[in-house]
């Protein structure tokens, strides 16, 4: 497609914060709950809503997901290179001005004392101590952006992804949405199923089936609502690769899986991120990118990162 490093860059993060932005309208309902509440469906901000959960955030409000991929890019920029324990130093200055619905296990990582000097150690401490069963999407959107940077992009996404979630699921699920964002920027071209189910059958058999659900299913077979399981990073990753895959308009990625509910800011932020990623900011409605409360600051942030990739990577 030959779209430039601006186009994606700007794509990427704005694809991500339209994502999480929608997303908040349907986040933790159910297909048959947005039916009732949304009739026509949720497509702006507008509609957004006002209950007890959603009253957290003004219309075109982001979520933590784009807070914590905020605080990543920023790291990279500033520091020219990739540094997951300025990252964690980042995050546990984050974590100390008391953000809005953050998640259990998040928390108790980030605010242990030892978290900035080891945090890989800690965050296996605290998941071990909290028998943590299941394997959570909240790290997950970490990984795009971690991929856009052109060095060891597997181990990187692993990295990364361990800070907080050392869960495999989250690692290996993580490694592969960072694969295919690498492909899309520097390759201009999607990632093979061959690659990423390599990844995933070495080291990770359940995510591999969501891989498939991806590459052959359809959007309403990963239950996206399903209220058991909408956490699951293994359906995140699934619905943005179905989106890659079967689809060829952010926009349309963006209401197909917000109106799945379940954990809609997620899924959405991820999926339409790395389909900005691939056709590029002009790409996304500009009601989408006007409607966002943060978007000067947004904006600034995409070119800041794309001096910093165009700087390391295009000499």
């Amino acid at each position: 497609m030959n779209i430039s490093i601006e186009e994606k860059t700007y794509g990427a993060i704005i694809g991500y914060a339209a994502g999480d932005a929608l997303g908040i309208g349907t986040e933790f309902m159910t297909r048959p709950e947005i039916k009732r509440r949304y009739p026509e469906g949720l497509i702006h901000y507008s509609q957004i809503i006002r209950d007890a959960h959603r009253s957290q955030w003004k219309r075109g409000d982001v979520s933590n997901d784009s807070l914590l991929a905020c605080r990543l890019i920023e790291s990279m920029c500033d520091n020219d290179r990739l540094d997951y324990k300025d990252y964690a130093r980042r995050l546990k200055e984050w974590y100390l001005t008391d953000p809005l619905d953050l998640t259990s296990n998040l928390r108790w990582v980030i605010s242990q004392k030892d978290f900035t000097d080891d945090p890989m150690a800690t965050s296996r401490r605290i998941w071990d101590a909290m028998r943590v069963d299941e394997a959570p999407s909240d790290a997950l959107g970490r990984s795009i952006f971690t991929g856009m940077w052109d060095e060891d992009v597997k181990r990187n996404a692993d990295d990364f992804c361990r800070i907080t979630h050392p869960n495999s699921r989250c690692r290996v699920s993580a490694q592969i949405i960072a694969t295919m964002a690498n492909s899309l920027m520097w390759k201009d071209q999607e990632a093979s199923y061959e690659e990423l189910s390599a990844i995933a059958s070495d080291n990770e058999p359940e995510v591999m089936r969501y891989l498939e659900i991806a590459r052959y299913g359809s959007l309403s077979d990963f239950n996206l609502d399903h209220e058991a399981s909408f956490w699951y990073v293994r359906k995140c990753m699934g619905a943005a690769l179905w989106a890659i895959w079967h689809l060829h308009d952010p926009n349309e990625a963006l209401v197909a899986i917000v109106n799945e509910g379940g954990d809609a800011d997620g899924n959405a932020g991820l999926a339409t991120g790395l389909m900005c990623l691939k056709y590029g900011f002009s790409s996304l409605k500009k009601e989408y990118v006007d409607g966002l409360v943060q978007k000067d600051a947004l904006m600034d942030l995409a070119a800041r990162f794309t001096d910093c990739l165009t700087r390391n990577f295009r000499k």
